[in-house]
């Protein structure tokens, strides 16, 4: 008897959650709903002009050289530490 009634409570959760995941899906996939027009982004919108000396360019232009150097110093870093590694599996 108890068996029967987990069974069909089981069944019933498994069911609820087969329903939910297609609605997740037909809500991705706009099933079932009017399409949408897309909307179009300027991603260059908030550029500035490269001539204009600000304190947003002046910092995006440090960022930019900042991270640039960084980024060579880790390379250079990396290049040692390989080498390092290299000697020690030579000489071991």
């Amino acid at each position: 008897m108890w068996d029967k009634f987990l069974e069909w409570g089981f069944q019933r959760e498994a069911d609820r959650q087969w329903a939910e995941a297609h609605k997740t899906i037909d809500d991705i996939n706009h099933i079932g709903q009017p399409k949408k027009k897309n909307k179009v982004i300027d991603i260059m919108a908030d550029d500035i002009d490269p001539e204009e000396v600000t304190i947003e360019n002046a910092y995006k232009t440090r960022w930019i050289w900042y991270h640039t150097i960084l980024a060579i110093g880790i390379f250079f870093t990396n290049i040692v530490l390989i080498a390092i590694l290299l000697l020690l599996a030579i000489k071991l």
